[in-house]
């Protein structure tokens, strides 16, 4: 996770054009192994802040073990000097899980990945994955502040293993990490999603636990895509005489996505992904300029949540001409202005 801030089967990267969300700038242009972002906040000095997740059958797919190996990132959000650290990870009941593994991101890794200093490190943990059918297992990571520090901090939850950053862990990632042996972070090639233990230097230790991933794969993801339907606003300037428009996009699979009007000017609108992460929901607009925020929420606990271009409603928007009998209309005030328009866009 770089906090300077799907498919499955897909390379994770920012898909959301000019639509893109404005609080995922949070993290870094390529999210690669990192699946899933949550924030949180330690609101007192010494408090123990909480975050909760949730490992779904519906989304994961362990290692031939059973279990699936995360890592989790942690880092101060850049608005903040906050220095956060893990603590731990407890299961439902309030019992903290065994065999987490620490390592603090190197002053390489701060200054090469432009992390927020003092304090940015990384934890592995190993859990299991309730088979198809069963419940959901509930776990809540526990953050506390170093030096009586307070704000805001970010989780990044990763795939180790995922060098190719595609959700899944396969034997060509494996490689990847192979030839990368040695690297370290001032190395112009170092691969920061190779570098498992986020410790600076891609090791053997780094190919161990990535092998341990094998097979392991995630339909969580940290994008979501936007688009007004083209059919909508032919002349693509977010400008249409329709009271009621489409968007369509992609997000985490049976994600709930809410479209709602900044000003509260019109009804929000709420649809879910399908199985693939593809949503298609009608949205109503009001005379004007209209603002929306999208949020949504998936089976992990992750909410994305940041604005889009506005859309404008008119009775006589711009009009795309065409035809000479188009053409020749023009002498009068409404085909002016089409003719205006398409000769300006």
């Amino acid at each position: 996770m770089n906090p300077s801030h799907k498919q499955p089967h897909r390379k994770r990267g920012r898909n959301l054009s000019r639509e893109l969300l404005e609080d995922r700038q949070l993290l870094s242009a390529g999210e690669g192994s990192t699946f899933a972002i949550m924030s949180g906040t330690v609101a007192t000095a010494k408090q123990v802040s909480s975050v909760q997740f949730e490992i779904n059958p519906n989304d994961f797919t362990p290692a031939r073990n059973g279990k699936i190996l995360l890592g989790i990132d942690v880092a101060a959000d850049p608005s903040t000097s906050v220095q956060p650290e893990i603590v731990s990870v407890k299961n439902a009941h309030g019992q903290v899980i065994g065999g987490l593994i620490h390592s603090a991101y190197t002053r390489q890794i701060i200054k090469a990945k432009k992390l927020t200093d003092p304090i940015s490190s990384a934890v592995l943990i190993s859990l299991p994955v309730p088979k198809a059918g069963q419940a959901p297992a509930d776990y809540t990571v526990q953050v506390r502040a170093a030096n009586n520090t307070t704000g805001d901090y970010l989780l990044g939850f990763y795939l180790p293993g995922d060098a190719a950053g595609t959700g899944t862990v396969t034997q060509a990632d494996l490689q990847t990490i192979k030839s990368d042996l040695g690297v370290t972070a001032s190395s112009s090639n170092y691969n920061f999603d190779a570098d498992v233990l986020r410790d600076g230097m891609i090791s053997p230790a780094d190919l161990a636990f990535a092998s341990m991933n094998l097979g392991a794969s995630t339909k969580i993801s940290p994008i979501i895509s936007v688009y007004l339907n083209p059919a909508d606003d032919p002349l693509n300037d977010r400008i249409t005489n329709l009271k009621t428009v489409n968007f369509t996009g992609s997000v985490t699979p049976g994600a709930t996505v809410t479209f709602t009007e900044i000003n509260n000017n019109s009804p929000s609108a709420t649809t879910t992904a399908d199985a693939s992460g593809n949503y298609s929901i009608m949205v109503p607009l009001v005379k004007g300029s209209n603002t929306f925020a999208v949020t949504t929420q998936d089976a992990f606990g992750q909410s994305i949540s940041g604005q889009i271009a506005p859309v404008t409603y008119s009775a006589n928007p711009p009009k795309v001409i065409n035809t000479p009998a188009q053409l020749t209309s023009t002498t009068t005030p409404t085909a002016t202005t089409a003719s205006t328009s398409t000769s300006t866009s």
